[in-house]
């Protein structure tokens, strides 16, 4: 009888390339021979794929992966530090961006394993770090606000990076941190985040036509170089009713339009109440500058949360729900003192403006799950 283990190198390398990403998981964990050929650079190139979900593991060391496509469970075992000790505070490119109790930031590509450390949020100026006796750190106080936050309430609000890290590591990072929802900045290698300072708070970043785009919370779009993180602002004209409302998300459409989504989200709303959520998209007519209401996205989809933003061709994927959003429960300000409540995780759909739950996920609570299509690069 053949002994499958001993396949070649370059058999297995011709296998390798026909494989689905979840065929791809079951692959490396068959043995150790074979988890090899993951690691050959041309045959690390996959087929696009559907956003995963990801939650928490049974474990500390292990994540949970749900494919709305296949409506199956993968779990996949992650590096250290322990990813059950680690909240997700964005994810981009098939990369997650994760925070740990000490305040340290990682890059990983949970399917890889690969990881890159990135600067301490404590590399900031203003945050003081607190330490128990047993030289943990439980807070941090952020002098600016003159307050005192827990580790996990209202710090990271979301991560993007310019692309999936290269054997260059030539990438810029962007997040928004704080209680004000303020922007620092990182390139790959540095040691500090250097904060921006502007006088606005944020809701959004994405990447974009080589460029960070950031929506702050009077629904200014602002445009910022990666090389040299100079800006320059977009005024737009909009009407009194999208003011101040719920959360933005900007999100580019396939045809290549700046689109945003506004979420109102009633955090004390039971999370099968079918009217707990609201979603009114619109797109950026960058002759006028004007936001124009978009009532059908026919045959495109939108992923919004702490991940970029995403919009997938529901003919490239027929799974997916068309005229529709995914989203994923981001509150992360309720999440510390509120960690046992249900997330708000599900689909909104724009045609009867109702939610819906995605079939065969269940309930998850703590930390919120979010959206990461999963990659080999």
């Amino acid at each position: 009888m053949a002994n499958w283990s001993e396949l070649t190198k370059d058999v297995l390398g011709m296998i390798h390339g026909e494989l689905s990403i979840c065929d791809y998981v079951c692959f490396k964990a068959v043995c150790k021979h074979w988890n090899l050929v993951n690691k050959f650079e041309d045959q690390c190139r996959l087929r696009p794929q559907a956003p995963w979900l990801m939650f928490s593991g049974d474990d500390n060391s292990t994540a949970k992966f749900f494919s709305i496509v296949e409506k199956k469970i993968y779990k996949i075992q992650c590096p250290q530090p322990m990813i059950g000790k680690r909240i997700y505070v964005g994810s981009c490119h098939g990369w997650l961006v994760t925070l740990d109790g000490r305040c340290n930031m990682h890059l990983l590509n949970p399917l890889t394993g690969a990881q890159i450390r990135l600067p301490s949020v404590l590399t900031l100026p203003f945050i003081r770090d607190i330490y128990n006796l047993e030289g943990q750190i439980t807070n941090f106080n952020v002098e600016q606000d003159h307050n005192h936050y827990s580790l996990w309430l209202k710090f990271i609000r979301k991560v993007v990076i310019s692309k999936a890290p290269d054997a260059d590591n030539d990438f810029t990072i962007m997040m928004i941190y704080s209680h004000w929802c303020k922007l620092a900045f990182a390139r790959a290698g540095d040691k500090a985040w250097t904060p921006i300072i502007s006088p606005y708070y944020y809701s959004d970043i994405i990447y974009r036509n080589a460029k960070f785009y950031t929506i702050n919370y009077r629904q200014m779009i602002e445009v910022w170089e990666a090389d040299e993180l100079v800006f320059s602002i977009i005024n737009l004209d909009l009407p009194p009713d999208v003011l101040l409302r719920g959360i933005c998300y900007l999100v580019e459409s396939l045809d290549g339009n700046l689109m945003m989504v506004q979420k109102e989200q009633n955090k004390w709303s039971p999370t099968d109440n079918p009217k707990n959520i609201m979603c009114t998209v619109f797109f950026l007519d960058e002759q006028t500058y004007k936001w124009k209401t978009v009532k059908n996205l026919h045959e495109q989809t939108l992923f919004i949360g702490t991940n970029q933003s995403l919009c997938l061709s529901t003919i490239d994927f027929p799974e997916l729900k068309q005229n529709c959003i995914y989203y994923t429960d981001d509150m992360l300000d309720i999440c510390g003192s509120y960690r046992y409540n249900r997330r708000h995780i599900g689909i909104f759909y724009l045609e009867d403006e109702m939610t819906r739950p995605i079939d065969h996920l269940g309930y998850h609570y703590w930390p919120p799950p979010l959206w990461l299509t999963p990659s080999l690069s």
